[in-house]
């Protein structure tokens, strides 16, 4: 919880820690932007450029309006001074766009002194070339002229004029042609004669008006001189007002510069300081918040070498735990055997029925103890991750059925019906593995054995998803027991858990089954879960897929397979003396002919042998199965003519496909029960197998824990003899392998340890006395060195305890021995 809030409080440092920072960038970028914006406002060159560039285009129209007014003047035609007009009109637009530009009130003025004076200008051009025009058209000599010309025609003298008066528009061959015919008409107008008097009278006249005429003239060109210096000072004060509006312009540019350049050097002190105090700022921020950061680094560091030393505790807790558990179960073992044993052997001595009543709560007390050992063994292996699951051909039905049924004689006391119903589906081989699936089972059907006291226990098997040959199977076990409450129902799965403290006390039990049972369904891939109410019962409901095997496996419900009578003979190699004796046994009860030996090499290449298949165990002293298999198929054995050759194992690290790539035809993996090996034999000789119509005999189940004859009797006929036969060669033969293993033990000869206790496991397993199966399996695989000898005795001699205990057990069950007397 503290390392949660940790990290929490970390990030949630690293987050403020960019807020702030990104909160400090939008906010000076605020500022810095609008510094930006201020130096672009306070930035007036583009505004001076426009006036200039306005200025420079009003005088390049003046100049050439100044040269359209002197075109004007000269020529004193109309069309002339109608463009200067035109000229003046655009120097005018000129100026007011100018004036949109300016933001002196003087030079506003200015610039509309300017346009007055071009009025004026205007003004007093067209005066000027109107006095021109007029002085053209009233000059005195032109009229004296005119006055002569009238006197000639007076005297009878023709011109040109008074022939064509536009003489002056016409073109000079028209003017030529007039002038002649008016000296044609001249020279033949009839002279008159004048009298001098008239004469007088002309010149005086013509005096007098050249007089009047000098008068005149010498008027218009006085007003012409005065129009002409008044344009002229009108072009002065004009070209002064332009040159003050420059200079204006100057100083305004020169003024606004300098203050431009003010504001923009205090724009960029403030934003300098700005930037400068912002980053201040932030490495200030990023320097605290580093420092936190790191600070929280480190104690996040310190929380985790803190939990990873913990850790290391806690699994060293649990490895000591683990190591406890195995070594006080394991010290258990060998006493409880003892106890179970000796019980037993004192069962059928006589005994007084308060002895028999003494000697029942020691056997109960000790297979409660035994139970709990087995139970914490397999809960410690679960916590631990070791325990492995298996997937083997099974058939559920037969499964349930057995388990069902051993419980309920166990409690037989009890008035409570059995009820088992198994959908029609699952009557097929299924892969998966049935001794995990059995003791889930187990724990459920006997939990509620426990907790119901009469009414009935029923366990249904249904399918509820078939999905690529994968049947998603359901298990419910269905009592009207005790119930248990809702509230407490989610602590029953936990490990030394029940549902009430009283239900110890009342009903027994140490609270790990159901613990057990769910670790078992979650490593199967699995659910449980459980649906109850007080004192309305309970039903316990697990799940769990299973697929479909594509081989089939015979149902025990299933008649029995014999075979035609001495029609089969087969050779069998094993170095196991007891399991010679049983598979010879099984043949015989079969009809099968036997041909044995203990060692393979003992055959002769050219012995003249008759037999039909050959069964060889892999592991033996002197030469293995495979080497077994290949000697037979290299061709130098007469007697062998490709007959089909078995192997059996109690190997594990073997998949069944390396027997079968090898050249094996089949391979049976000890222990193996009667059916499976007949089956075996049926498969490879199909035409000589036959089912045998008498009714399957009834199968010996021991009370004892630590051995049991299901596999072993199966192989039998009803007769006591042959399994007192067996079980003596079993455990004169176990004499003989304690005597090589105690010299292995003490010389320290690995080899020796692994051959004996490999041939040894051959009839534990077949027996299922787990407790020395599991140490055999140790020396089977034991390497030098890899325990001390301290340990290595130690685990010898539980085995010789175990043993013990088995080969009392085993005498004194009347199964085997039925006239013991102890």
């Amino acid at each position: 919880m503290k390392k949660n809030k940790s990290k929490k409080k970390f990030t949630l440092r690293i987050v403020l820690s960019y807020l702030i920072l990104i909160g400090l960038a939008v906010i000076s970028g605020i500022f810095i932007l609008s510094e930006i914006k201020s130096y672009i406002a306070t930035d007036t060159s583009g505004e001076n450029d426009v006036k200039f560039i306005k200025t420079g285009s009003l005088l390049t129209q003046l100049y050439e309006a100044e040269s359209l007014s002197k075109l004007a003047l000269q020529t004193k035609t109309k069309e002339n001074f109608t463009a200067y007009a035109k000229k003046i009109d655009v120097v005018s637009a000129e100026i007011d766009s100018l004036k949109e530009v300016v933001a002196s009130e003087y030079q506003v003025k200015l610039l509309d002194s300017v346009q007055k004076l071009l009025k004026l200008k205007t003004y007093n051009n067209e005066e000027l070339r109107r006095l021109k025009l007029k002085s053209e058209a009233n000059s005195s000599l032109d009229i004296a002229l005119a006055k002569f010309n009238t006197m000639e025609l007076s005297l009878g003298k023709i011109t040109p004029k008074s022939i064509a008066p536009n003489i002056d528009e016409l073109s000079p061959k028209a003017k030529s042609v007039i002038e002649k015919l008016t000296i044609i008409l001249n020279d033949n107008v009839p002279k008159e004669t004048h009298s001098p008097q008239k004469i007088d009278s002309i010149i005086n006249a013509s005096r007098n008006l050249l007089n009047e005429a000098k008068e005149k003239d010498a008027l218009t060109q006085r007003a012409l001189a005065e129009k002409e210096q008044e344009i002229n000072q009108n072009d002065l004060d004009l070209s002064q007002q332009l040159r003050s509006i420059v200079s204006a312009f100057e100083q305004e540019i020169i003024a606004t510069t300098h203050t431009d350049n003010l504001k923009k050097q205090e724009i960029l002190k403030r934003s300098t300081r700005l930037a400068s105090g912002a980053a201040i700022l932030a490495f200030l921020t990023v320097g605290i918040f580093t420092f936190l950061i790191t600070r929280d680094y480190w104690r996040v560091q310190t929380y985790r070498q803190n939990l990873e030393e913990e850790k290391k505790f806690s699994e060293s807790l649990l490895k000591s735990r683990e190591q406890l558990i195995s070594t006080v179960s394991h010290d258990l073992r060998t006493p409880l055997n003892t106890i179970t044993g000796y019980s037993e052997l004192m069962e059928n001595t006589s005994l007084t029925g308060k002895q028999i009543g003494y000697l029942k709560n020691v056997k109960s007390a000790a297979t409660y103890v035994d139970n709990l050992v087995n139970d914490l063994l397999d809960f410690s292996k679960l916590e631990a991750g070791k325990l492995k699951i298996e997937n083997i051909p099974f058939l559920l039905p037969d499964l349930i059925q057995e388990t069902a049924q051993n419980l309920e004689e166990f409690y037989k006391n009890k008035p409570i019906e059995l009820q088992i119903v198994i959908d029609k589906k699952l009557h097929k081989t299924l892969i998966g593995d049935p001794f995990r699936i059995r003791q889930i089972l187990t724990n459920l059907i006997s939990n509620a054995y426990k907790f119901t006291q009469d009414g009935f226990i029923k366990v249904v098997a249904t399918v509820t998803i078939e999905n690529n040959a994968v049947y998603k199977t359901r298990i419910q076990v269905i009592d009207s027991g005790i119930g248990i409450e809702k509230e407490k129902q989610e602590h029953i799965f936990k490990e030394f858990a029940q549902a009430d403290d009283s239900t110890e006390k009342k009903y027994g039990g140490y609270g790990l089954g159901l613990t057990i049972s769910k670790k078992l369904t979650e490593l199967l891939q699995g659910t449980i879960n459980l649906k109850s109410d007080k004192d309305q019962g309970s039903t316990f409901t697990f799940t769990i897929p299973l697929k479909l095997s594509e081989s089939q496996i015979t149902s025990s419900e299933k008649k029995e397979i014999n075979f035609k009578e001495n029609r089969i003979t087969l050779l069998i190699i094993d170095d196991d003396i007891a399991m010679r004796k049983l598979l010879q046994e099984v043949c015989e009860n079969s009809n099968i002919n036997t041909i044995s030996y203990a060692d393979f090499n003992a055959i002769g290449l050219k012995e003249k042998l008759n037999y039909d298949a050959v069964l060889t165990d892999i592991q033996m002293p002197t030469i293995n199965g495979f080497e077994v298999l290949e000697k037979l198929k290299s061709g130098v054995y007469q007697h062998y003519t490709k007959q089909p050759i078995l192997a059996m194992t109690g190997r594990k690290d073997l998949e069944t496909s390396a027997y079968l790539a090898a050249g094996f035809n089949t391979i049976l993996q000890k222990p193996f029960a009667k059916n499976q090996f007949l089956e075996c034999l049926a498969a490879l000789f199909p035409e000589l197998a036959k089912e045998d119509n008498s009714k399957g005999k009834e199968v010996h189940l021991s009370n004892s824990t630590l051995f049991d004859l299901k596999t072993i009797t199966s192989f039998l006929d009803d007769s006591n003899e042959g399994l007192k036969d067996l079980i003596d060669t079993f455990l004169r033969d176990t004499v003989d392998n304690l005597e090589i293993l105690d010299n292995a033990v003490l010389t320290k000869d690995s080899a020796s340890l692994n051959a004996t206790s490999h041939k040894m496991l051959a009839m534990f397993r077949q027996l299922e006395a787990k407790d020395s199966i599991a140490i055999l399996e140790t020396f089977e695989k034991l390497k030098d060195g890899a325990i001390s000898d301290k340990e290595l005795k130690m685990k010898y001699q539980q085995l010789k305890n175990n043993i013990i205990a088995l080969t009392l057990a085993l005498k004194a069950d009347k199964t085997i021995n039925p006239d013991y007397t102890g």
